[in-house]
């Protein structure tokens, strides 16, 4: 789940438009609610129809994942399609951000409400400490969290691959305090990569990018809360399972 979007090679695959029709902040902000309400209107229908699909859960949450994969990796090499495949994202992650809580409220009573308080802790946390200067998107901040990101998408790519061999190490799996730490340092991460969302959308305001980066900027806003999201809920039934 990790965030391929927000890197400068963005501004270079797009040109610029005039000011009457460019990316602006509050259109950024506009468009991100827009696919987080669209997210939550899907929850609520995945919510209703769920007991139709008991006994095909792991099928409906790898059907939408890979489909939700290869939606991001079209709007992330083509953005001009953001305006219409970020709501088939949102939909898509939905469904599989749904499904898992569901599944994990019904062991681990409540760890939904927990898991949505702390992502949003960490998310204007974040955004506060951008705003007032504590945390600046550098080139060299830029490049350390960049690299941090590649380093655990690849992580995920090799251990979902092994897991179609029987292999599921215990230190990621598990509820050791090693996994433990393991998943705290990726949740650090995946927060730390709200600053480059949050410095994105502010250059391409400024740069004047195509109105369509509006919905560039929130597809890739979006795709980070859900990371961020899905790996604390992850810690948290690590820590109830002990």
């Amino acid at each position: 789940m990790s965030n391929p979007v927000f890197s400068d090679s963005a501004f270079e695959r797009v040109g610029h438009s005039s000011s009457a029709d460019s990316m602006t902040v509050n259109g950024s902000i506009m468009k991100t609610f827009i696919l987080g309400l669209v997210f939550i209107l899907t929850s609520f229908i995945v919510m209703s129809y769920l007991p139709n699909f008991y006994g095909s859960l792991n099928a409906v949450i790898m059907a939408s994942a890979i489909g939700a994969f290869f939606v991001g990796l079209i709007i992330s090499f083509k953005p001009t399609t953001a305006p219409v495949l970020s709501v088939v994202y949102a939909v898509l992650e939905s469904v599989v951000v749904t499904v898992i809580s569901i599944v994990l409220n019904q062991k681990y009573n409540g760890i939904v409400f927990e898991a949505v308080a702390y992502t949003m802790i960490a998310f204007f946390t974040m955004l506060i400490l951008y705003r007032i200067g504590v945390i600046k998107a550098t080139e060299t901040f830029k490049s350390v969290i960049i690299t941090a990101t590649a380093a655990i998408a690849i992580s995920y790519v090799v251990l979902f691959i092994l897991s179609f061999f029987g292999i599921r190490p215990n230190w990621f799996y598990g509820n050791s305090s090693l996994s433990i730490g393991i998943n705290a340092v990726i949740i650090v991460v995946a927060a730390l990569n709200l600053i480059l969302d949050f410095d994105f959308i502010e250059k391409g305001s400024s740069m004047n990018m195509p109105k369509y980066m509006e919905w560039y900027a929130a597809f890739g806003l979006i795709l980070t809360i859900i990371w961020l999201y899905l790996e604390i809920l992850r810690i948290l039934s690590k820590i109830k399972s002990r």
